[in-house]
């Protein structure tokens, strides 16, 4: 049975809030970079660090709890948000469901640590300013609670209550600190995201800036592809581990899981990593729409026109393709941004793009940000030349190329059609069958056909009723043990969080 669990939290260690405490620090590797936004997390004033998915906030965020444990004027509480309530409430009765799910958070950081303290469990939110002032008085300790998980791209009403729960509870002896997406605009009225916290963004898709992270991240999580042997003449391993940070844009989960594909690899070429980007873009990026649609409540009819909004601009890129180095970042009048700005975000949250220039002039006139393009789908949509070569990839991770531009007046948008959004009833993925979490390119790790048809038998027919069911409830269903409950919760995590 330990081995069944442990090659299960070896399958599933893409997220860093999933990861075995004990095994956080042999997985996750920080640069100097990293150690400044840790050091923000720390320090007094609100913070949100914001970041696609998979771009390492929750790491982070654990990381600076982790540091701050040691620390003798601070008291830490880590807090994840993935609880179902708080996604199908609003008002006073998501102010409840958080102030507990907080005080439950606080009372297990007192006993892990054994200090001699008692937090109330509070209902309300002057019950918790009441209780977090006395739990500082009574340390003599500043107070951090790290929200992470704070903010869901399809269920944005609620996010003003927290916002406002954000802004009221932090003081000068509770700092408050929260992960966000990109694209997060509901703040409230008495929330302004500028005047009353910091906002740090999370990119790491320019390689050529930080040359350092991903052969260390490489060297931690995978040794065998460090090794110079394992590679030919004309790829390095640190070509190798830059090259496949660069395909993803920087994005951490997209980069292990195209490590994965190496791990047991013999000898490895440019044609094996071409061959990886190709597979990249068919199992892992188009089915990542899949996944996220039913979870992105109002947004969901959005999914489709991103996609064909990244279709355009490939399609763009392979009319105008030429000898020589190959363009990877796009730089997009901010008109045709604005005018499609969700479809933006969404396809930044995917990881397709990242944004890397708040604004840049134009040949033409005008100005707009520029972003780099993840290399996988850039090749399979023909973009540019399948057959890698030397010159293609040094131009990649040296930032050499200039970006392909697309000016307000061009043709490449104009079929691009938004539809009528629809009002807020939740997410769709909670209504959706069990089956739906079957293994698939969507879920990698999903439920076996067996898993299904016995949760079908216990009455668990929707992906909502299986997220609310109990381990109790799931343990008492036959051949369902540790292992298999672990597996469920996770696939369940994926499906429902972003």
């Amino acid at each position: 049975m330990s081995d069944e669990i442990d090659q299960l939290e070896s399958s599933l260690i893409l997220a860093a809030e999933e990861c075995p405490p004990d095994r956080f620090e042999e997985f996750h590797k920080f640069t100097s970079h990293d150690d400044l936004i840790i050091r923000k997390l720390s320090a007094h004033g609100p913070v949100l660090i914001r970041g696609g998915r998979g771009s390492g906030k929750s790491a982070l965020m654990i990381e600076s709890h982790r540091r701050m444990q040691s620390a003798s004027d601070t008291f830490p509480v880590y807090v994840s948000l993935r609880y179902l309530p708080l996604l199908q409430s609003d008002g006073d009765e998501y102010i409840e469901h958080f102030c507990i799910l907080l005080s439950v958070a606080i009372q297990k950081e007192l006993a892990t640590r054994s200090f001699d303290a008692e937090f109330p469990r509070a209902s309300d939110q002057l019950s918790m300013q009441l209780g977090l002032t006395g739990l500082s008085q009574a340390l003599g300790r500043r107070v951090v609670l790290l929200f992470d998980d704070a903010a869901h791209i399809g269920r944005e009403k609620p996010l003003e209550v927290f916002f406002d729960l954000f802004r009221t509870l932090s003081s000068n002896l509770t700092s408050c600190k929260a992960s966000i997406y990109p694209g997060v605009t509901k703040f409230g009225v008495r929330f302004d995201v500028f005047n009353d916290s910091t906002v740090i963004d999370i990119s790491r898709s320019d390689v050529s800036n930080s040359s350092t992270f991903f052969p260390n991240v490489v060297r931690a999580r995978y040794p065998r592809l460090a090794e110079r042997e394992i590679f030919s003449d004309r790829l390095s391993p640190n070509q190798f581990a830059n090259l496949l940070g660069r395909s993803v844009v920087g994005n951490l989960r997209g980069f292990i899981l195209a490590c994965n594909r190496f791990d047991s690899a013999g000898k490895i070429g440019i044609p094996d990593i071409n061959k990886c980007f190709l597979d990249m873009a068919t199992d892992y990026y188009w089915p990542l729409m899949e996944e996220v649609a039913p979870k992105l409540g109002v947004y969901e009819s959005l999914v489709e026109p991103a996609r064909e909004l990244f279709e355009a601009i490939i399609s763009n890129l392979r009319e105008r393709q030429q000898r020589g180095a190959a363009p990877d970042r796009v730089l997009i009048h901010r008109q045709i941004v604005s005018n499609y700005a969700k479809l933006f975000e969404i396809l930044e949250y995917l990881g397709f793009m990242a944004r890397r220039e708040a604004s840049r002039a134009m040949k033409s006139g005008g100005r707009g940000p520029v972003f780099a393009l993840n290399l996988c789908n850039l090749i399979e949509g023909g973009a540019v030349s399948s057959r890698l070569t030397g010159e293609m990839i040094n131009g990649w991770l040296e930032g050499m190329t200039d970006p392909a531009e697309f000016h307000i007046s061009g043709p490449a948008f104009q079929n691009i059609r938004l539809p009528s959004l629809s009002t807020e009833r939740g997410l769709s993925i909670l209504d959706r069958p069990v089956s739906d979490l079957a293994k698939s390119a969507a879920y990698p790790y999903g439920l076996t056909q067996d898993m299904i048809n016995r949760l079908r038998d216990a009455e668990i027919e929707t992906v909502g009723q299986l997220a609310a069911a109990e381990d109790e409830t799931l343990d008492a269903i036959e051949y369902f043990g540790v292992a298999k409950i672990r597996r469920i919760r996770a696939v369940v995590q994926q499906a429902i969080w972003m």
